[in-house]
């Protein structure tokens, strides 16, 4: 049974205008509390290596809406700050040898989000190999260029040195038949400096390259790479050319 004492009668419009303000009042402070958190804050954060480290002495960019670009450099301990910064998309970089380039992409929106804790990841580790043999035939082709890449190396980090060296077998039936090529690989050096795994990164390669490459790469044995003094585990991209000589 509906409750005989509660006034169903419909809101006179003076009512209605005073119910109208005060939801309007009541809404006023929280759109001040939302409009307050997007004031200009300070963009803090740590930088790390893989073992927890901190990264000192590293410099950072951020770029933001418009033209906005901000460049921070971490301290003693790691950490950076950028104060007055707005909500927004942005995008911080830095470069460090040793580490792989870092490039991230973030928003900020609520007040957490302007504390960042960054962790590098370590660079991989290049090496080329040239492989060379008489030419059998007489028929003219360009030999490719070769030549070790440098080996960037942080300050927290020491690069593997090669201990065991097997050079690549050129294959007779490719010589034999005038054929050159390139192999990219990428292998992985355990903490142990043992070549554990290795691919070829292309399928534009013969089959017999391919496996002449892999077969030598795997018996390499290196120095286990440190990080602060700690073995880790490395990848390392590997051309290895097999060209003619005339």
């Amino acid at each position: 049974m509906l409750n005989p004492r509660i006034d169903r009668r419909p809101l006179s419009p003076p009512a209605l205008l005073v119910t109208a303000l005060l939801a309007l009042i009541a809404a006023v402070p929280a759109a001040s509390l939302q409009a307050g958190s997007r004031q200009p804050l300070t963009l803090s954060g740590v930088l790390y290596d893989p073992s927890g480290a901190v990264l000192p002495g590293v410099e950072l960019t951020i770029e933001g809406p418009g033209q906005g670009r901000w460049v921070a450099v971490t301290s003693a301990v790691g950490q950076f700050e950028v104060p007055g910064i707005e909500a927004g998309r942005y995008v911080l970089q830095t470069s460090v040898p040793g580490f792989r380039r870092f490039r991230y992409e973030f928003e900020l929106r609520q007040e957490k989000d302007w504390d960042r804790s960054i962790t590098l990841q370590i660079g991989e580790v290049r090496e080329s190999v040239a492989v060379s043999v008489p030419r059998a035939s007489t028929t003219s082709r360009p030999t490719p260029s070769s030549g070790a890449q440098p080996v960037r190396v942080g300050g927290n980090i020491r690069a593997p040195r090669k201990l065991k060296d097997v050079k690549p077998v050129y294959p007779p039936a490719m010589s034999d038949a005038g054929r050159e090529g390139v192999v990219p690989i990428e292998a992985v050096i355990g903490s142990d400096g043992v070549v554990h795994g290795a691919r070829v990164l292309s399928a534009n390669v013969h089959p017999d390259f391919a496996v002449a490459a892999i077969d030598a790469v795997r018996q390499w044995r290196f120095e286990p790479t440190l990080l602060n003094g700690v073995p880790i585990e490395v990848t390392m991209t590997v051309s290895v050319a097999f060209s003619l000589s005339d």
